[in-house]
C-alpha cells in the first residue's frame, strides 16, 4: 500500500486467557486507527451495530441450512453446502443472506417431501481439521457417494465460521467492539493451544448430526491439525465414535489411495 500505509499486521494470541485476551482487543484497537487512517472514515457504533446484525443475520441463515443437513434422508449433499460455506466468505452479505434463506426454504420443503440425492439407508459422515479454501473441494468429492454423505464440517469453513453469534446488545462502541474480539477469541482453531474446546465441539456436532464416523482431515504441512491428530483420536476413542485420519494435499495424485481408505472405513460402520 506504499510508504504512507504500509501493511499492518494483527498479532494472534495462541493461548485462551484474560492477559492474551487483552492483548488481542488491544490488537484491533491499532487495527481500527489504521483502517480509519488508510480510509478517511470513522468508525461509529451505529455504523458497527449494523455491520454486527448483518453478519449475524448470515450466520442465522447458514445455521439453519446446515441443520436441515442432519435430516433423514439428508436433502443435499456435503459438496453443495461446503460450496455456499465458502461463498460466505467472499459474497455481498445481504445478497448473500438472502439467497440462502430462499435456498433453506427449498431445502426444507424436499425434507418434507421425503426427497434425497442419496439412497435412504446413506451414512452420514462429519469432517474435521483444516479448512477447505475453494477450490479445495477434493476432500468432499472422494467421500461422497449414493450410499455415504458428509453432513456436517467442525472447521473454519464450516461450524466454527457460523455456529456462535457476536452479542448484538451492546450500544456503545466498546461494548460491540469487545463483543467481536470475544467472538473471535472463542473460535476453537488449531493455533490455540492447549485446544480441548475443539475436541468437545466434536463430538458435540458427531452427536448433533448423527454422524456415525468422522474423518480428520490435514492439508500436508499444516503442522497445528497434524499435531492435534492424536489429541482428536484419543478423545474419540473414549466416546465410542469411529475415527479415519487422512492426510493429503490439493493434488489429485492420491484420490484413488484415498478412496480405498474411504471405502474401507465406510465399509467398517
Amino acid at each position: 500500500l506504499g510508504e504512507k500505509h504500509p501493511v499492518k499486521v494483527l498479532e494472534i494470541p495462541h493461548r485462551k486467557n484474560e492477559e492474551t485476551f487483552r492483548l488481542w482487543r488491544a490488537e484491533l484497537d491499532g487495527f481500527i486507527a489504521y483502517l480509519e487512517e488508510l480510509t478517511g472514515n470513522e468508525l461509529t457504533a451505529e455504523k458497527l451495530k449494523a455491520a454486527v446484525e448483518l453478519h449475524n443475520n448470515k450466520r442465522r441463515a447458514l445455521q439453519r441450512l446446515n441443520e436441515l443437513r442432519w435430516k433423514r434422508p439428508v436433502p443435499i449433499s456435503g459438496k453443495d453446502a461446503l460450496l455456499i460455506n465458502q461463498i460466505a466468505f467472499y459474497d455481498d452479505p445481504e445478497r448473500f443472506t438472502a439467497s440462502v434463506t430462499k435456498l433453506a426454504d427449498e431445502v426444507e420443503a424436499r425434507v418434507e417431501r421425503g426427497e434425497s440425492p442419496f439412497d435412504a439407508e446413506a451414512v452420514p459422515l462429519l469432517t474435521t481439521g483444516t479448512p477447505y479454501a475453494i477450490p479445495n473441494w477434493k476432500l468432499h468429492h472422494v467421500v461422497e457417494g449414493p450410499d455415504r454423505v458428509i453432513v456436517g464440517e467442525e472447521s473454519c469453513v464450516g461450524s466454527r465460521y457460523y455456529s456462535e453469534l457476536v452479542d448484538e446488545s451492546p450500544a456503545d462502541l466498546e461494548g460491540l467492539l469487545e463483543s467481536i474480539a470475544r467472538r473471535y477469541f472463542n473460535i476453537h482453531c488449531a493455533c490455540f493451544t492447549p485446544n480441548t474446546e475443539r475436541l468437545d465441539d466434536i463430538v458435540e456436532l458427531a452427536g448433533a448430526s448423527g454422524a456415525r464416523g468422522v474423518i480428520n482431515y490435514s492439508l500436508s504441512f499444516c503442522t497445528p491439525y497434524l499435531v492435534e491428530d492424536k489429541l482428536v483420536r484419543d478423545r474419540l476413542e473414549r466416546e465410542g465414535i469411529p475415527l479415519l485420519s487422512l492426510e493429503s494435499d490439493y493434488s489429485m495424485g492420491d484420490v484413488e489411495q484415498l478412496k480405498t481408505r474411504i471405502d474401507a472405513f465406510v465399509e467398517s460402520l
